[in-house]
């Protein structure tokens, strides 16, 4: 098996261009970077910077640089604006299930531990508090 996964497209001009152009709410910006992801990823990536209230700590506003895989794909515009468009429905859907409670309790608070996607939300029932609770460096948030 080999040590490294590669794939190659054009570099997708469409997309840049769309990026340009973006804007969503207040506070948030967003670019194409080539981005050391960790864990031995690197390549282009989608880099959305968000503004809003800390879900541990609403009464505190927090920046969060959110990173997408740029598919090897040769998309027209269209396309490549669709793609834009549910990479934001993730981000926000991200968010809803930090900021969702029932008796105090987060159910959908996704995993934001190393090897871990944060944007596929495992329900209560397949993971642990202590799971939700690991920050993206592998560290442990306080509640």
């Amino acid at each position: 098996m080999p040590d490294m996964m590669t794939q190659e497209a054009p570099f997708p001009v469409a997309l840049a261009e769309l990026v340009k152009e973006l804007t969503y709410r207040p506070g948030w910006h967003f670019s194409l970077q080539q981005v050391d992801r960790g864990q031995g990823s690197v390549g282009l990536t989608f880099c959305a910077v968000g503004q809003y209230p800390d879900t541990y700590a609403p009464e505190n506003t927090i920046r969060v640089m959110h990173y997408f895989i740029v598919p090897a794909a040769s998309y027209n515009a269209k396309s490549w604006r669709r793609w834009l468009f549910d990479r934001i429905l993730e981000i926000e859907r991200h968010e809803a299930a930090e900021f969702f409670q029932i008796g105090g309790e987060r159910p959908y608070a996704p995993n934001h531990g190393p090897g871990h996607d944060p944007y596929f939300l495992v329900p209560e029932e397949l993971t642990t508090a202590d799971d939700r609770r690991v920050r993206f460096d592998g560290t442990v948030a306080d509640s």
